[in-house]
């Protein structure tokens, strides 16, 4: 009876009866609650030729998520875009969403494809939803270690030297004679371009911003009233007034996906800086697997994933490996990861190894495991067909200033091979998935989880 109860308190909007599409539209009850945000779930709706209604579901409870997950299991639906209004899209919500889109069936693992629709504004949001033309991506830029010769412009400055900047460039790396100083200028040259496809992160990270250096801070890219802003080490703040459609990948940053009010990084970025998929960490990161995985996913094999599609496949390796080798952990939940309280969570985790005799030997990668569980979320439409071009093409440059002014100059960061070669790339790729990763980046180079972003 309870569960019927809570399947019946899963409202829908329209009129017409649910049908076998396979897309499917939910919207978070606080969000149905405003008209905008409302119109910006009916717009998905309309995107997709969904003839079955909105689902409305109660973020705030674990019957609220049980129906959802009962309406999608009944229409049989293998795509959901989920719309969250950006006060209530917080990891107290994504967390247990993640967990309840896994129970749709009886494996361990997701099932379906799904993405979170939100924006600073329900504007914003409709702008997300009515953009549809797939993107191949051929120019990219970012701090996270990314194999720059998959594309036809690169761009990339260190996380551990502020003044190391690097672009590749018709097969080779130029480097532009950056200087702690110059960054931001830099930075910002790069950001505010007609066209990037792709940025990369990794580094210290809040929902407030990205800072531009790891050792030496030297400036941020962060939100300021409903816009992207670099702001320099010296104090200048310079607008990204440019929107071309692109996808984020906080690989190795805290808190980058987290959207803890319409003011936040994640969301601002969708908002006003064409950001059309954002993978994310909602927690400080130490571990990595969740967002170096999907990277690793997304870039290693050119043209074979989409953004989701390598975000999904990323995620399921992970449940799957808990349940293999520490069954019942794919399902444990652990309170002090919804605080960001790593000493406390590495505690329980330990305890619950002991009551199983699990061996100490495996305390890293469990707790590791399961920290980047729930932990990175997939902002945008999981139905755009974003990928890597599968080989170099010939894109107009979008540096040709920064390319003229480092010609001739020694790189400071290694050679990126050419074209054709298949030497590793510079910077070096992401840890395979398939493996344990070497001691976190973007967080501290411990192994020891770090508190701190």
């Amino acid at each position: 009876m309870a569960a019927l109860a809570a399947f019946l308190s899963c409202s829908v909007y329209g009129t017409a009866a649910p049908g076998q599409a396979t897309y499917a539209v939910a919207i978070s009850r606080s969000a149905a609650a405003d008209p905008a945000w409302l119109d910006v779930a009916e717009a998905l709706r309309d995107k997709h030729g969904v003839d079955a209604p909105v689902i409305e579901f109660d973020e705030s409870s674990d019957a609220g998520f049980a129906s959802l997950v009962e309406t999608l299991r009944q229409r049989k639906a293998s795509m959901v875009g989920i719309v969250l209004h950006p006060a209530r899209a917080a990891r107290d919500v994504t967390a247990p969403l993640q967990r309840a889109l896994r129970m749709i069936d009886g494996d361990p693992e997701s099932d379906v494809s799904w993405g979170i629709i939100t924006a600073r504004s329900a504007e914003g949001a409709r702008r997300l939803v009515d953009h549809a033309e797939p993107l191949t991506m051929s120019i990219a830029a970012g701090t996270a270690d990314f194999p720059m010769q998959r594309f036809d412009h690169s761009a990339w400055w260190s996380e551990e030297a502020a003044h190391r900047f690097t672009l590749h460039h018709d097969g080779r790396a130029i480097d532009p004679g950056i200087t702690a100083q110059s960054i931001g200028n830099a930075a910002h040259a790069v950001l505010d371009v007609p066209r990037i496809d792709l940025l990369m992160t990794g580094g210290h990270a809040t929902e407030k911003g990205l800072e531009l250096g790891f050792r030496r801070p030297a400036g941020a890219v962060e939100p300021r009233d409903g816009t992207l802003v670099v702001r320099c080490h010296d104090g200048r703040v310079m607008p990204l007034v440019h929107a071309s459609p692109k996808a984020w990948i906080g690989a190795g940053n805290c808190l980058l996906g987290h959207v803890n009010g319409p003011d936040s990084l994640a969301a601002v970025a969708i908002e006003s800086f064409g950001v059309r998929a954002h993978v994310g960490y909602v927690v400080v990161t130490w571990f990595g697997r969740g967002g170096w995985g999907t990277l690793d996913r997304f870039t290693k094999e050119p043209g074979v994933r989409t953004l989701n599609e390598a975000w999904r496949d990323n995620s399921d390796a992970i449940v799957g490996e808990l349940a293999r080798r520490w069954p019942g952990s794919e399902s444990l939940v652990i309170a002090s990861w919804q605080r960001d309280d790593v000493g406390s969570f590495n505690r329980e985790v330990a305890l619950w190894m002991k009551e199983r005799s699990i061996p100490e030997a495996d305390a890293r990668e469990l707790a590791g495991l399961l920290w980047d569980r729930d932990a990175v979320v997939y902002l945008g439409d999981p139905s755009w067909d974003v990928r890597v071009q599968r080989q170099v093409g010939q894109t107009a440059d979008p540096w040709p200033s920064m390319v003229s002014r480092g010609a001739g100059a020694e790189p400071t960061s290694p050679s990126a091979p050419g074209p054709s070669s298949d030497a590793a790339p510079s910077p070096a790729t992401a840890p395979s998935s398939a493996t344990a990763p070497s001691p976190p980046r973007g967080s501290s180079s411990d192994p020891t989880p770090a508190s701190t972003p």
